[in-house]
């Protein structure tokens, strides 16, 4: 099943913004994070987001865990020293993805994406999750950076064979609908005969990512 747990990076990255005046994105190798302690009223009232009791499957993203989220909070809690604001932010991801994470009993957990160059997120997240292993999906030869490339192809080959792009017990979509639509160039379009077989499982050559 596919649901967002959280903020992931979003409130991290909006913090960096906010403490460097715009200068700077991301956290670099987690150098803000580390020179700082979560604040632990702040992580209390962070983690008190109603979306986080949730049932999957769910997703959100900057709409939900942007600037003003974080601002919100700040305004109900006295703002911490960058340091500790930035380690606070790190924690919550890390909490909200291990107690996700939790009632599936998951033993080992692949990262990828932007967080995976945070050594203090990693790390955190490698402790909540204990005993689980946290790993990245680059150990399996599928690039983080090129995930979403890997997707869209996926997709692609799906609608190309008539098959679903999505399942309900995935998306909690009420059918399961062939993804995106496809447009014929300057010839006509000749899509091969839909395919009966559905596929198990993708292999990815790590020389093409």
């Amino acid at each position: 099943m596919a649901f967002d747990t959280g903020p992931a990076n979003a409130l991290i990255d909006a913090a960096v913004r906010r403490i460097t005046d715009g200068r700077a994105d991301f956290d670099a190798d987690g150098a803000l994070a580390r020179s700082g302690r979560p604040h632990p009223a702040l992580l209390e009232h962070l983690l008190a987001e109603p979306y986080y009791r949730l049932a999957p499957p769910k997703t959100t993203g900057v709409e939900l865990f942007g600037p003003a989220h974080l601002d919100a909070a700040l305004r109900r809690v006295a703002v911490p020293e960058p340091g500790d604001l930035v380690a606070t932010l790190v924690e919550l991801t890390a909490v909200t993805v291990a107690d996700a994470l939790r009632p599936h009993g998951a033993a080992e957990v692949l990262a990828s994406g932007g967080g995976v160059r945070n050594p203090a997120l990693m790390e955190r997240i490698a402790a909540r999750i204990a005993p689980a292993r946290l790993g990245a999906s680059d150990d399996l030869g599928l690039a983080g950076d090129a995930k979403e490339a890997h997707l869209f192809a996926l997709v692609g080959f799906l609608t190309w064979h008539g098959l679903p792009g999505s399942l309900p017990a995935c998306t909690g979509a009420r059918r399961a609908p062939v993804a995106g639509r496809l447009t014929p160039g300057h010839a006509p379009l000749r899509l091969p005969e839909p395919a009966t077989t559905v596929p198990r499982r993708l292999l990815v050559d790590p020389s093409d990512a």
